[in-house]
């Protein structure tokens, strides 16, 4: 949390980084100014008198603080600021775990835009406390008991990984979710575009299947006629401009590791519809698609993508944060469910219940939960 924002993080300021720079500035800044300053001079000459504080960090600068500084931060050349804040930055990139560093190798990835990636914590509008909760997650900071198995597939453990993107059972409900409340706010710009009578804010928008006017069609996930029949024919956003122009829009949340291949697959998807389409038709028919990870990671492609979609920094921004709210929500709820059925089994264990309890996820729905349309 205290890497730059530009560089998948907050930008926070440590203490005991800060601290360390400015008592090696001052101490440097009092030795080399007490040949031209006798009030200087006096200080240091009473601080070694009186053995203060400061006394002892001036007769050990060598010798304690810089080497110190320097066994800490394994410097080789001498200290300076520049060289203090790069050993910093490379000592709170977490490489050597294996969970936590896959968002910091990220940025080895030569497909991946870490600028573009960092969008919302330079022009998200959260709360602090919400955007910690974010880099929580983000840093896969969440644990679950060493038996912990996910209750909805019951194959795989309870890891960040795999509730986020990679459980089959929870495609209908929580991804579907998320990929909905992400679709909202790419579709917040199209009705207006349109001149359709939409909500300009987020919060308040809400998305009807089909709009149509004497200017364009806008349908929302619904399955396109085509004259063969063609099996991927359900694209998130289908936009039909009657100056005789398609536009199939495709939005997608997968998982670092399957970053590349969305990227590859999604254009693809739709290739047989858009053909289909503009034969029909006689225009073009462009796809345009979306990719992020469910830790808002997103390729040097992306900036192309939403210049194509006529997004602005600000949407994209709310884009990220909302995706990864929704994440949040996921891992925080089942987290909450693997905590609850321990502790009813606990009781059982103990013979304080005659009956033992267990939790059960379809019984007991969320608040926040609703059915959804399946997904292809």
């Amino acid at each position: 949390m205290y890497i730059l924002a530009t560089e998948l993080e907050r930008g926070l300021h440590s203490v005991e980084l800060r601290s360390e720079h400015m008592l090696m500035q001052l101490l440097d800044f009092l030795e080399k100014s007490k040949e031209i300053s006798t009030r200087r001079a006096a200080i240091l000459k009473v601080k070694n008198n009186n053995k203060t504080h400061l006394a002892l960090l001036k007769a050990f600068l060598k010798s304690l603080i810089k080497g110190f500084l320097k066994a800490k931060y394994r410097l080789i050349e001498k200290v300076t600021k520049k060289s203090l804040e790069e050993a910093k930055l490379t000592r709170l990139y977490i490489e050597k775990r294996k969970l936590h560093s896959k968002l910091y190798n990220a940025r080895k990835n030569e497909l991946v835009s870490v600028s573009d990636s960092s969008r919302w914590p330079k022009r998200g509008n959260i709360r602090s406390r919400k955007e910690a909760v974010f880099c929580y997650i983000q840093d896969i900071n969440v644990f679950w008991r060493a038996d912990g198995i996910c209750q909805h597939c019951g194959k795989s453990g309870k890891t960040v990984d795999h509730l986020a993107t990679r459980c089959e059972k929870m495609l209908g409900h929580d991804y579907t979710r998320r990929h909905n409340e992400v679709l909202r706010c790419i579709h917040l710009l199209h009705p207006n575009r349109y001149k359709f009578r939409s909500s300009k804010r987020i919060r308040s928008h809400s998305i009807q299947e089909i709009f149509d006017n004497e200017y364009a069609e806008i349908r929302v996930d619904t399955r396109i006629k085509t004259d063969v029949k063609i099996r991927k024919n359900r694209p998130d956003i289908f936009i039909l401009d009657k100056k005789n122009k398609i536009t199939l829009i495709e939005e997608g949340i997968t998982s670092q590791d399957s970053l590349q291949i969305a990227e590859i697959e999604k254009p693809k998807k739709y290739d047989l519809l858009a053909y289909g389409l503009g034969s029909i038709y006689k225009c073009r028919a462009d796809i345009i698609y979306y990719v992020m990870t469910c830790n808002r990671i997103v390729t040097k492609y992306n900036k192309s993508h939403l210049k194509r979609l006529e997004i602005p920094h600000n949407l994209e921004a709310c884009i990220q944060s909302i995706g990864t709210e929704k994440t949040v929500e996921t891992i925080f709820i089942e987290r909450r469910r693997g905590l609850e059925e321990h502790h009813y089994v606990s009781r059982d264990v103990l013979g304080t219940n005659t009956t033992l309890k267990t939790f059960d996820s379809k019984q007991k729905k969320t608040h926040f939960q609703k059915e959804e349309p399946d997904d292809e």
